[in-house]
């Protein structure tokens, strides 16, 4: 008996300190650039310095309601590329890492760049972290171009990988055919994929519709590649 309340106690109170862990960052607005329909993929919009300073992408859940809403207004305005979310103000890594539920409106555009607010003050919950990365000031760049993949059989999205400053943020809505990989995708929560141009603070070409996949050097080949959101001036 004295051992179950020990270990109970135990648990209780390693819980206690996993639900008060204290993150040296300050409360604000981060913004994230929204891609997808039927599952809601968020990219934050970072910058270098605190508290803005991470890669983060998402797969946020929205009610029913206002579901139905976003995609009627990506249906009604096809030649749009930016949506965006201007949640309100948090603590970036305890939402992503703990409460994961918070109150924000959604644009069409850019929410700091004149975009259009459609839904306002909506319920969002963070279901599935994908990736998760603070920027670290020692950090180099990579030689070659990389980029995180994500997705799922009907959409598929490519994320440059900020590693260093100066970098660039760039979205991109592609398409994969192959079976295999299209199954490696379902099978990760995200795949790096290098592609064989330097890491020279310039987008890919696009040359080539191929790139690799680093863990495996497995070939990945991608059409219809589509520039979502592109942004330098952030990451300076």
């Amino acid at each position: 008996m004295k051992l179950i309340f020990t270990t109970l106690f135990l648990y209780l109170s390693t819980l206690a300190v996993a639900q008060t862990v204290h993150y040296p960052d300050k409360p604000s607005t981060h913004g994230m650039m929204l891609m997808g329909t039927e599952t809601i993929y968020a990219s934050h919009l970072p910058m270098f310095h605190s508290p803005h300073d991470y890669q983060i992408i998402s797969v946020l859940e929205l009610s029913k309601e206002d579901q139905a809403k976003y995609i009627l207004d990506k249906k009604n305005h096809p030649d749009e590329l930016i949506y965006t979310i201007e949640p309100e103000t948090f603590v970036l890594p305890e939402m992503i890492n703990h409460t994961k539920t918070f109150k924000a409106n959604i644009y069409r555009g850019h929410f700091e760049r004149g975009g259009k607010k459609f839904l306002e003050n909506i319920t969002v919950k963070i279901s599935q972290l994908i990736y998760y990365k603070q920027f670290d000031k020692k950090c180099k760049k990579p030689k070659n171009l990389g980029y995180l993949l994500f997705g799922n059989a009907q959409e598929q999205f490519l994320v440059h990988r900020i590693s260093a400053r100066p970098d660039f943020d760039e979205n991109i809505a592609v398409q994969i055919h192959d079976k295999k990989n299209l199954k490696a995708l379902a099978d990760n929560l995200y795949i790096t994929i290098e592609f064989p141009e330097k890491d020279l603070r310039k987008p890919f070409s696009w040359t080539i519709h191929t790139g690799t996949r680093k863990q495996t050097h497995e070939a990945f080949r991608f059409s219809n590649p589509k520039i979502l959101y592109l942004e330098y001036g952030d990451l300076n």
